[in-house]
């Protein structure tokens, strides 16, 4: 955990890297039996990466929250997951799994499996075209390359051994 020079706490994406892979990723997701290719710990630790540098203390700004800077209605639509022992109708329910980031990775994951597709139409549905999706939503696979977020994204975009990214 390192300290920005406001004082947030952050995760380098060494860091990040290190949290994610920790958890139970493997190199393809699966999600009520569905299975979504690519979308990896290298991928997931990326998405954060690029979301927030995976600040964890974060909190909510204009309806985004916790390290993936999720949004309602991303997370109504990924299944209204919920932390431990909690109610998915309560207030704050989606606030304390948007902080969460074990929660947030699954709702994230639980997303790409129900809208993922290839944005970029290159034959491949990958890393690239998840990113697109995460930070603009299910309905739009536009290109999102003069943003902060992509900038973010391409300095930590999971590679493939053949030298491709993914």
């Amino acid at each position: 955990m390192t300290r920005d020079p406001s004082g947030q706490r952050f995760l380098t994406c060494a860091a990040a890297a290190a949290l994610l892979l920790t958890a139970s990723w493997t190199s393809m997701a699966t999600t009520a039996g569905r299975h979504v290719s690519n979308l990896n710990g290298n991928c997931m630790r990326c998405l954060c990466y690029a979301s927030t540098l995976c600040n964890m203390t974060v909190g909510c700004s204009r309806g985004y929250c916790g390290p993936y800077y999720l949004y309602r209605d991303y997370w109504k639509d990924a299944g209204q997951l919920v932390v431990a022992d909690d109610d998915p109708d309560r207030d704050q329910a989606f606030v304390d799994c948007a902080s969460n980031m074990e929660c947030a990775q699954k709702v994230v994951e639980n997303y790409m499996v129900k809208w993922g597709r290839d944005c970029n139409r290159d034959g491949v549905t990958d890393c690239d075209d998840y990113a697109r999706i995460h930070f603009n939503g299910r309905e739009d696979c536009s290109a999102i390359d003069n943003t902060n977020y992509w900038r973010r994204y391409e300095t930590c975009r999971p590679v493939s051994s053949r030298g491709k990214f993914n």
